[in-house]
């Protein structure tokens, strides 16, 4: 208990400092996370994709080995096969796909490429390479839980020392500030909803404070009744809207494009994943800028989101969690990206809700992507908490809420753009991370190859 006390205060401690920072001295902030992640990121960016890539491999080849009928845990699983999915879906990026799928490839096109071009570059971002970091997280965390009897793999697998406590700080604060992204990613959006349909243009302080309070409430239901209800329904929104965006604007263009494209993106997926850059400055500085910044903060990402795929998935199989997490979520990220993609550039809309507002003049979709948007925030939130409460101590996960809810209202307060500035630090504090999440993998090797469910010594 006093360790895990620890590990929060600590955690606390620097997330107010960023806090402080980013309130008292904004545009040096700023200017400090550029400089790193053009440093730092802009010449390593491949310590990220590069095992990301790996391990999509790995798993694409071993669904189809004995070692995929591995089961993790005993008994049928939990939870149905579609809630699984939805779940497991809506926490990895359900509210980034409603967002980004007009906005990035709007950002490529204005930048001189092709449409083509900047659906398959969107496709890298959102698809393969972030959906087989869940996955090896997911697995390592599923195995070492409901296989070897191990509670807590997070400090188990590297002993308990000194290491593993700085990498749990390292972990709940990437948590915290992807979470603050979410934060984002809904209240600029909602804020804008209220205004179009009300006329009152609240601060985003406000919307985030509300936000805060859903994900709260919905944290007092449990998983079975919380996450997995809103899951199934967000599912079932995004579908709806998805449809109806396919339908009102060009679906045989969308359908043409999208089966020549997705056949295109897995030829050309090794040398995307793996591009460095290589003799070419300008390269370099997109790459850290996009592909690598995006694959940082999927790190950022990866270990509050594979403990929650971890946590739902026993009883299932190493195959089913291939399919599940990594080929399925990637193929319908492909399909959402086309689909919203196609419609905003054919219609000039810069944002998602002024595609919704052009193709729909009734204000039914408009309605349905705010609500989406507001019920995806909740369940990524409340799962968020979940897994930050498992890191640290119990009953604690509406306070962890409120400090995602915190950093997102200082940092909404940044001049530029938002989107940008936040990916930039949750790249930036994703970089121990990364190391930690190799260590993870490391001990947890070293475990399985000895057979032990004991803690490894302490470092």
């Amino acid at each position: 208990m006093k360790h895990n006390l620890g590990i929060s205060i600590a955690t606390v401690l620097t997330v107010a400092a960023l806090v402080g920072a980013a309130a008292i001295a904004p545009q040096t902030f700023q200017s400090m996370l550029e400089t790193i992640k053009v440093s730092v990121i802009g010449n390593m960016g491949f310590i990220f994709t590069w095992p990301a890539f790996l391990a999509s491999v790995f798993f694409a080849v071993a669904m189809f080995t004995p070692v995929g009928k591995l089961r993790f845990g005993e008994g049928p699983p939990e939870f149905s096969t579609l809630s699984w999915i939805g779940m497991l879906f809506a926490t990895g990026m359900g509210i980034g796909l409603l967002t980004w799928g007009v906005l990035e490839p709007n950002y490529h096109v204005d930048a001189g490429n092709s449409r083509d071009q900047a659906l398959l570059y969107a496709f890298n971002h959102w698809g393969l390479l972030a959906w087989a970091g869940y996955l090896a997280v997911g697995v390592i965390f599923a195995h070492a839980m409901h296989n070897m009897g191990i509670g807590k793999p997070a400090e188990t697998l590297l002993g308990g020392g000194v290491l593993s406590r700085i990498n749990l700080i390292s972990l709940v604060v990437s948590t915290v500030i992807g979470l603050s992204l979410t934060f984002s990613y809904a209240a600029d959006p909602l804020r804008q909803a209220v205004a179009r349909y009300t006329g009152v243009d609240l601060d985003a302080a406000i919307v985030i404070l509300v936000l805060s309070a859903f994900a709260i409430a919905s944290s007092t239901t449990g998983i079975k009744r919380g996450i997995k209800w809103l899951s199934n329904y967000n599912t079932l929104l995004a579908l709806i809207l998805m449809t109806g965006v396919f339908v009102l604007s060009q679906p045989l263009e969308i359908l043409g494009t999208f089966a020549r494209l997705v056949p295109e993106y897995i030829v050309r997926y090794p040398a995307m994943a793996t591009d460095i850059g290589l003799g070419d400055p300008e390269r370099k500085a997109w790459l850290a800028d996009w592909l690598y910044a995006f694959e940082a903060a999927w790190y950022g990402w990866f270990v509050f989101t594979g403990v929650f795929i971890a946590r739902i998935s026993k009883g299932r199989t190493l195959r089913e969690m291939v399919v599940g997490v990594m080929l399925i979520p990637s193929l319908f990220s492909c399909l959402w990206f086309t689909v919203m993609g196609i419609a905003a550039l054919t219609t000039g809309s810069g944002d998602v809700f002024a595609l919704m507002s052009t193709l729909d003049d009734s204000g039914v979709l408009s309605v349905i992507l705010t609500l989406n948007i507001l019920l995806f925030f909740v369940t990524s939130a409340d799962s968020a908490g979940l897994v930050c409460e498992m890191l640290t101590v119990r009953h604690s996960r509406a306070f962890w809420i409120l400090m995602m809810a915190g950093l997102a209202v200082v940092i909404n307060r940044m001049d530029g753009d938002i989107f940008k500035v936040i990916l930039s630090l949750i790249s930036v504090a994703a970089i121990p991370v990364a190391f930690g999440v190799f260590a993870l993998t490391g001990g947890f090797v070293l475990l399985a190859r000895q057979g032990r469910t004991g803690p490894l010594r302490s470092i």
